[in-house]
């Protein structure tokens, strides 16, 4: 999946685990004041049935809000082999260790790409 998308997932669900949770908040405490003014043990099976959902619904919005996007940024190295040149950018399609690509801005001697890394981004 990506990151773009594990975002937006993120920003969508968050909001809806905290409507949820007030919900049934709100229901379980109107189950405990039904148990009290009446006395049925069946409003505190309710009551404590909500509690259990509460707890479910707040364990999955924690661990949605623990997660941790990241985003891996591809950079390659390009090199002039004549003057020593050296530029860091984003790697295109196409491009591999060794590949020319084309004259250097200084002494338009050849740019070779010598290397190929990635970043972690965290969003």
């Amino acid at each position: 999946m990506s990151y773009e998308k594990m975002a937006e997932m993120k920003a969508r669900w968050i909001p809806v685990y905290l409507v949820l949770i007030v919900a049934a908040a709100l229901v379980a405490a109107h189950f405990i004041i039904m148990y009290f003014m009446t006395g049925n043990s069946g409003y505190a099976n309710l009551a404590l049935l909500t509690a259990f959902a509460i707890y479910f619904l707040y364990t999955g919005l924690d661990r949605l809000r623990k997660l941790k996007i990241t985003r891996m940024r591809f950079i390659e190295v390009v090199t002039c082999e004549a003057c020593g040149f050296r530029e860091e950018k984003e790697l295109e399609t196409g491009d591999y260790v060794f590949k020319q690509k084309g004259p250097c801005p200084k002494c338009r001697g050849p740019l070779t790409v010598t290397a190929i890394y990635s970043l972690r981004e965290q969003l």
